[in-house]
C-alpha cells in the first residue's frame, strides 16, 4: 500500500484519503464555520424585506407543497430541492405575486443557480 504525508499533522496515511481521520473531523469543522460565515455575510447584505419573505410560514408551506408535488427540477428533471420563482420577487409584478402557486417552479440547486448567474465566474457572466 502507498503512504503519503497528511498535510496537516504529517501523519502517515494511504493514497486516494486528503486527510488523516483526525485532520479531516477538523477540516470539515472549518468548512463548515466557512459556509456559515459566508452565509451571514450573504444575509447582511441581502434585503430585510426579501430576508423576512423567505422566512415567513406562508412561503415555508408554499415552497414545501410545491417541493412535494413537483418532485423533479423543471429544467433537468433531477431531483428538486428548491423552489423559484418565475418572475422574480424584486420585481413589483413578481412580489405581488410572491405566494402565487403559478409563479413558482421546482428546480435543482444548480439549474437554480444557473437561472439567477449565481458562481458563473467573470468569463460566463459577460459572454
Amino acid at each position: 500500500m502507498l503512504l503519503k504525508n497528511c498535510p496537516r499533522c504529517k501523519t502517515l496515511i494511504p493514497y486516494g484519503k486528503p486527510y488523516c481521520p483526525k485532520c479531516t473531523a477538523i477540516v470539515e469543522q472549518e468548512r463548515e464555520e466557512q459556509k456559515q460565515e459566508s452565509a451571514r455575510r450573504y444575509n447582511a447584505r441581502r434585503d430585510p424585506k426579501y430576508t423576512k419573505f423567505y422566512r415567513s410560514k406562508p412561503w415555508k408551506l408554499l415552497s414545501a407543497k410545491r417541493l412535494s408535488v413537483d418532485k423533479f427540477c423543471a429544467f433537468c428533471g433531477k431531483p428538486a430541492v428548491e423552489v423559484d420563482h418565475i418572475i422574480e420577487i424584486q420585481t413589483p409584478e413578481g412580489w405581488a405575486r410572491r405566494l402565487d402557486w403559478n409563479n413558482t417552479r421546482s428546480l435543482c440547486h444548480k439549474c437554480h443557480d444557473k437561472r439567477h448567474n449565481r458562481f458563473q465566474g467573470k468569463k460566463k457572466r459577460q459572454g
